[in-house]
């Protein structure tokens, strides 16, 4: 079973090593104990009282149209109510952690979390309330200097920052974010930390594989220096076409027994991967994170996966990478062999994201 699959660091073992004791800085025991059991109760399908992490996404809305992503596709428009959670409904939340205290929660999940008003309130209730590591996502545009000093001052623990390429690749993936401003604004976030002494927010550089395919030894040199780890990830096909036969033979999934997902409406969905919200595993509106996580709904999921039968009866299953057979495919950081692969079949054509990706980020 493999645990983590989708991203691909591009540091070497020395650098990835450092960025974990990083993380775990100031809980490093904690979070050791958290490794383990991320990686251990999948495997022997044990489910713990509460979910050791929580993804809670404060906002679904975004306000970018990058051509890779599936917020942009028709059947996202069509499904998915856009929004920002409702700052009651969050500290309800965070409020039901405070007693089996998760080990963290990342405060995104499809869309811009900084576009949420109570971002920084957000940060602060979880962190005032003893979760170990807050973490966000963000394409970086709505950042600056004084927001950055914010998160050092909160005690945010871990920021991923979206950089699809370079310069002009960068700048029709991902407008109307220019390229040159956005680095700038990394430089200066990393010599904040320097000025002041601190470690967190440990910043963390991702890209898709197909914008630095022609240069990924440059994309590498150019954010080594100034962030903490650097990944990609090949692109995704979210234009559910997928082929059955494609499928790793007897798969389980992991994240039944390691996260919970829940959308900025208050519903829950089995995985981080239902983008469509196909498989509403609970609504925090009136529930419990502990009754959700325990409910009859989580716990079909499990019992279907453990009988190895998730991409036959789980809808969001058909259409994940989890399950998708994937192919080597090594990547050249100057005279180092990055281990990568690609999925298998995910090829250019009809409505193919690849194709999309291609065509729009050209115009």
């Amino acid at each position: 079973m493999k645990i983590n699959k989708g991203q691909i660091s591009l540091n070497d073992k020395k650098n990835n090593f450092i960025f974990e004791i990083k993380r775990g800085k100031g809980h490093l025991l904690a979070y050791m104990v958290n490794r383990i059991r991320w990686h251990l109760y999948p495997r022997i399908k044990h489910v713990s009282k509460f979910p050791d992490h929580i993804d809670i996404e404060i906002s679904s809305a975004c306000n970018l149209k990058c051509p890779m992503c599936y917020t942009v596709t028709d059947e996202f428009k069509e499904k998915i109510q856009v929004g920002l959670m409702d700052l009651k409904l969050y500290k309800k939340l965070i409020d039901n952690c405070k007693k089996f205290k998760p080990y963290s929660i990342r405060i995104s999940f499809r869309g811009e979390a900084f576009l949420h008003p109570n971002i920084f309130e957000m940060i602060e209730y979880a962190k005032n309330s003893g979760i170990k590591e807050v973490s966000s996502l963000t394409h970086g545009g709505m950042l600056n200097e004084e927001k950055f000093r914010k998160l050092i001052d909160l005690k945010l623990d871990w920021l991923t920052i979206s950089f699809d390429g370079l310069g002009e690749e960068y700048n029709k993936i991902r407008a109307p974010n220019k390229f040159d401003e956005q680095l700038e604004k990394v430089k200066r976030f990393s010599e904040i930390k320097k000025e002041l002494g601190v470690v967190k927010p440990l910043i963390k550089i991702q890209t898709i594989s197909s914008a630095i395919e022609k240069n990924p030894e440059e994309f590498y040199n150019t954010f080594s220096s100034i962030s903490d780890q650097i990944a990609t990830n090949p692109l995704i096909d979210f234009s559910h076409t997928v082929i059955d036969e494609n499928f790793i033979e007897n798969f389980t999934c992991p994240q039944p027994w390691q996260r919970l997902v829940i959308g900025s409406d208050g519903k829950a969905m089995m995985c981080s991967m239902d983008e469509m919200g196909s498989y509403i595993v609970g609504d925090l509106n009136t529930e419990t994170i502990q009754e959700v996580w325990n409910g009859k709904k989580m716990n079909k999921a499990r019992e279907i996966h453990m009988k190895e039968l998730g991409v036959k009866e789980l809808p969001p299953c058909k259409w994940c990478i989890y399950p998708r057979k994937t192919e080597n495919k090594n990547i050249l950081v100057g005279d180092r062999v990055v281990p990568s692969f690609d999925y298998v079949n995910w090829k250019e054509k009809n409505e193919n994201v690849s194709t999309r990706y291609r065509k729009n980020s050209k115009e």
